[in-house]
């Protein structure tokens, strides 16, 4: 393992020349699935662009005409770790998963001898190679657990950070189009016709009435003036319809900003939330990626007490098990792609969350190795989520399981966590 060739761990080759206009950045990340991509200059790398940061530039308000001209090179991400290959993998590790912050969780550029550009890997790339690594350095099964725990913990809350860019990404392609829109119907805006028809009036104004009433002309103007009336109040309904749906998505983008605000704090804090409260942030963090791939949300939520838990490690569990099942039913290509959430109480001290899918379903042999550590079955999946958060279902005294009948008859999770703390509970 510590001989690893960092060629293996490339996702993928994606480049652009550093002339490259943002405009067309942009259309290249609306082509592709990858969220980042190396700027280049010749062979040489230059740096690292982002999906995120290049969306959310073409988003703003007049970000089309401002920044669409600029090129790649003046917008590139800061910090961007560009490794040589060949260099020791603990080194690579250190440098890498010690970042904090943003940086954390931005792709690593590989290059050459020369300073070649060689390909992109990805963090969660990396976060398995070192859980390898620490499967093989720790012998003794306490520790190597711990460590499994802080690995696990690290991705859960870098999927939940890669959920919330990706839900932004996906609104700020809303706002930009909304953007277009409203700029292209004020260019082809009718108020400049009534602009015309005033200079007209203005050039008669010494004989307006004889003008309106006997000129072949003039007369032509009343019944004109109806029908651009009806026009410009036709455009009007348009522009505040569009200014509307801008609105909204901004707030969007200003609520799930705040909302990961609230949760970027240090976990392990136990606290009486409402989970239903929980549920709907972990939805809101995935909701342009639900609505844009046409799931219909059922929410069947009983009236139930609020539960002491550690409201961090919740979020990250109701966030990947909302995330799997997006793309679950996004994989069985059917229309009525249906998400079902289930909250009630089960018995007197406990309650019992459900998240059920319509989608692919799980094969009766996967249904044992779902929640091992590693375990995949997407092309760029890390095998860390389910894992994750079982085990911090396990911390909280709960317990998360799965149900599914085959192939193409969905899926259902459960979580079931207590009410009351759990620690208060023993020491009484």
């Amino acid at each position: 393992m510590e001989q690893t060739d960092l060629g293996t761990l490339v996702d993928n080759h994606e480049s652009v020349e550093a002339g490259c206009s943002l405009s067309d950045v942009y259309q290249r990340f609306q082509a592709h699935e990858e969220d980042y991509c190396a700027v280049l200059e010749g062979t040489q790398v230059l740096g690292l662009c982002s999906r995120a940061r290049i969306g959310f530039l073409m988003g703003h308000r007049f970000g089309f005409a401002i920044y669409s001209k600029q090129t790649v090179r003046e917008h590139l991400v800061e910090n961007a770790l560009i490794i040589q290959r060949g260099t020791p993998i603990r080194k690579v590790l250190e440098q890498t998963l010690g970042r904090t912050g943003k940086d954390f969780n931005d792709d690593v550029i590989l290059v050459g001898p020369q300073g070649e550009y060689q390909g992109i890997i990805s963090v969660p790339a990396l976060v398995r190679l070192q859980s390898s690594l620490v499967a093989e350095t720790f012998q003794t099964q306490g520790a190597m657990h711990q460590q499994m725990l802080t690995l696990s913990r690290h991705a859960g809350m870098a999927e939940v950070a890669t959920s919330v860019l990706h839900n932004v990404g996906n609104v700020l392609n809303s706002v930009n189009v909304s953007n277009n829109l409203i700029r292209e119907k004020l260019r082809e805006s009718e108020v400049t016709t009534l602009v015309k028809l005033g200079g007209l009036f203005k050039q008669h104004e010494a004989n307006l009435a004889t003008f309106l009433t006997a000129d072949a002309k003039g007369k032509l103007i009343p019944k004109f003036l109806i029908q651009l009336a009806e026009q410009l109040e036709a455009e009007q309904t348009f522009l505040r319809q569009e200014q509307d749906l801008l609105a909204r998505n901004v707030e969007h983008i200003k609520e799930i900003v705040a909302m990961q605000q609230s949760y970027a704090q240090v976990s392990g804090f136990i606290e009486q939330v409402p989970i239903a409260n929980l549920m709907e942030d972990a939805l809101r963090i995935n909701l342009a990626g639900l609505s844009r791939h046409g799931v219909t949300i059922v929410r069947d939520y009983a009236e139930v007490p609020p539960a002491w838990v550690d409201k961090h490690k919740v979020l990250q569990i109701f966030v990947n098990l909302v995330h799997n099942a997006k793309y679950a039913l996004d994989e069985t290509g059917r229309t009525d792609k249906q998400l079902t959430i289930g909250i009630h109480q089960n018995g007197g001290e406990r309650l019992k969350i459900t998240v059920s899918d319509n989608g692919v379903g799980i094969p009766a042999e996967n249904l044992t190795r779902i929640f091992s550590h590693g375990f995949t079955t997407r092309k760029n999946g890390h095998g860390f989520g389910l894992h994750s958060g079982a085990n911090a279902a396990r911390e909280m005294g709960g317990h998360l399981s799965v149900q599914s009948e085959g192939v193409g008859k969905g899926a259902t999770f459960t979580l079931d966590l207590p009410l009351a703390d759990p620690k208060n509970k023993a020491k009484n």
